[in-house]
């Protein structure tokens, strides 16, 4: 089977649909003819000023066809991909730069104090300037499109590295993910199958460039649709895209559905033509699977997927049943199993750590084997996630390795207690983490955001826990604050919630 770059369905899409929208951007348009166009003179600069084939080039950017543009562009002249992420520690993204010491950096003009008192490393790379530069040499992005360029482009192969997907993990230092354009395609194939995509759905892009950026586009690119940006997870935003360009696909954890769903039940906003919403990046109980599922009118897809499996390898699936609290099963492509602290397989029923291998799986981290060796093992990928599996193949999940709390010799996964709380009526928001006890030692600690004009009432809220869980799991320690630190792909940022709490 032939697999095509990304480069190659770029190619495609702009022959067979020159002027088909590829990019909706407030307002604004992008066509598959224009989007290779502009893709192919930054390549050409980027080659004519020296860039050789696996040289890394870095994004600072916004979500805007820019960042589509420049990443395609990259990949076209035969380079790396590192997104960056803006929000990080600036000795983080220091750290990132040193690792992958870039030949360029195309950074967004707001963004040049994050990189401009940085390494040295830094300071040799060419700078390409969304905006206004800054007097430091770098060139404008008008300037790079305009410039003739070079019409020599190397030749790109499936198994040529394109990005880097940075990751902290439980490390808290980068991660980058060495990605092909094999392992893009072959994932971007399962979301499709699994999916049921076409050419004709239009595919609602929010999330950071960051994350996954290769989403943005890989689907429909490959299919031929597409894609509308929009900045942020505010509710009025989404539900805005939705209603105007008739959205059909989107992806979303579950808190970012929860409020997207408010929001249209209380200023009437239709999202009728939303026919696949994925909910990924966090575990969604049961009950909060039925409340979504009644509040949007449309079946919510469950999914997981992690940086290293290059998107989802596990999915719910239209027209199939959903078993509640499920993942789904694996997608095609996809071989997954559960091991337990031995390295034995797991029987259905019991709780392992999910291994997950496959031609979309990446291989390493770069420039980094002791976490490759720690989590990349003979083609596979230790993911740290604890599942069950049913005797239907479907997986559902548990909690994190890392995450797991040890109390009194019992083991508590605090996601299983989270779910639970969420489903108080007057909880707006909960997370669990480990805490400490003056005499018990680690024990589970609850971190709630009450509904609006709702007193806090730990003791409430643990008799709650009490009729639903066995003691040992129920939350001994409870912190009442008015939202939980979320990254911008609206998972809980849980390593922020280890402060002390009162008793």
């Amino acid at each position: 089977m032939d697999v095509p770059t990304i480069v190659q369905m770029l190619e495609m899409q702009a022959s067979r649909n020159p002027g088909k929208t590829a990019i909706f951007d407030h307002g604004s348009e992008l066509t598959y003819g224009e989007l290779k166009d502009q893709a192919d003179a930054l390549a050409g600069y980027l080659v004519e000023a020296g860039l050789k084939k696996g040289a890394r080039v870095g994004l600072l950017l916004d979500k805007t066809p820019e960042a589509i543009v420049a990443f395609l562009g990259v990949a076209r002249a035969g380079g790396v991909v590192f997104p960056l992420n803006y929000n990080q520690t600036r000795a983080n993204l220091q750290e990132t730069l040193q690792l992958t010491d870039p030949f360029a950096l195309v950074v967004a003009s707001r963004y040049l104090p994050l990189v401009d008192d940085g390494a040295d490393v830094e300071k040799e790379s060419l700078i390409i300037v969304l905006g206004e530069p800054d007097g430091r040499g770098g060139i404008s992005w008008q300037d790079v499109l305009k410039s003739a360029g070079s019409g020599s482009f190397p030749e790109i192969f499936p198994d040529d590295l394109v990005y880097l997907n940075f990751t902290s993990g439980s490390t808290g230092h980068p991660k980058g993910a060495e990605t092909t354009h094999a392992q893009i395609y072959w994932n971007t194939l399962a979301s499709i199958e699994c999916l049921e995509l076409t050419p004709e759905d239009i595919h609602l892009c929010m999330f950071p460039i960051f994350v996954h950026p290769h989403e943005l586009f890989a689907r429909p690119l490959l299919l031929g649709g597409s894609f509308v940006l929009v900045d942020g997870v505010a509710p009025r935003t989404i539900a805005a895209a939705i209603e105007k360009h008739g959205v059909t696909c989107m992806m979303a954890t579950a808190s970012i559905y929860v409020n997207l769903a408010r929001h249209s039940r209380a200023n009437h906003v239709s999202l009728e033509s939303l026919r696949i919403a994925e909910s990924g990046g966090m575990h969604i109980s049961a009950a909060m699977y039925t409340e979504l599922t009644e509040a949007l009118g449309i079946p919510l897809y469950p999914v997981w997927g992690s940086t290293e499996t290059t998107g989802i390898a596990l999915a719910n699936r239209p027209g199939h049943p959903y078993k509640p609290g499920s993942a789904g099963t694996p997608c095609p492509y996809y071989d997954i199993t559960l091991i337990d602290s031995r390295g034995g397989d797991v029987v259905p029923g019991h709780v392992g750590e999910m291994v997950v291998s496959g031609p979309a799986v990446c291989a390493r981290y770069f420039r980094n084997p002791v976490e490759t060796g720690k989590h990349m093992k003979n083609g596979s990928t230790h993911t740290g996630d604890l599942f069950i599996r049913d005797a239907d193949n479907r997986y559902s999940f548990v909690g994190r390795l890392s995450r797991m709390i040890k109390a009194a010799g019992l083991r508590i996964y605090p996601d299983e207690v989270q779910a639970v709380l969420n489903t108080h009526p007057e909880i707006a928001e909960a997370a669990v983490v480990r805490g400490k006890h003056p005499s018990r030692g680690e024990v589970p600690k609850a971190v709630i955001v009450m509904n609006a004009d709702v007193p806090p009432d730990a003791e409430a809220i643990r008799r709650f826990c009490e009729e639903r869980m066995a003691r040992y799991k129920v939350p001994r320690l409870y912190e009442f604050v008015d939202q939980l630190p979320k990254a911008d792909s609206g998972k809980i940022l849980y390593s922020k919630l280890d402060s002390p709490a009162e008793i």
